[in-house]
């Protein structure tokens, strides 16, 4: 099941990022992907899908149980990016932007 998961959220971000750079407003190659790169989210996303693969790669070569930490610190850290992410597009959300920037600005005055 969490394969399933990892593959089918690799496959929204591949087409996402096609759809991006292809629609983009300039005409060159590199400049569609100079236009995607600049939104920090982007790059957010593009480094996440990165980590899922290593620690996928990780998961699947590594042979001890000892090397498995490796592959589950990758995947904590790609989950707590995807949750991330997941509470950003709750910004825009009528009933739970409101309560997003609370713990937000909670979570600042603990720290």
């Amino acid at each position: 099941m969490i394969h399933i998961m990892t593959l089918m959220k690799g496959q929204l971000f591949k087409r996402a990022l096609l759809l991006q750079i292809l629609e983009g407003r300039n005409k060159g190659c590199i400049s569609r992907f100079k236009y995607y790169f600049s939104d920090p989210w982007n790059i957010f996303d593009q480094v996440m899908l990165i980590m899922l693969l290593v620690a996928v790669i990780l998961r699947l070569t590594l042979a001890n149980d000892n090397d498995f930490l490796a592959a589950r610190y990758v995947y904590s850290i790609n989950l707590v990016m995807f949750y991330l992410r997941i509470l950003q597009l709750y910004y825009f959300h009528k009933r739970l932007g409101p309560k997003v920037i609370l713990i937000a600005r909670m979570v600042c005055v603990i720290n």
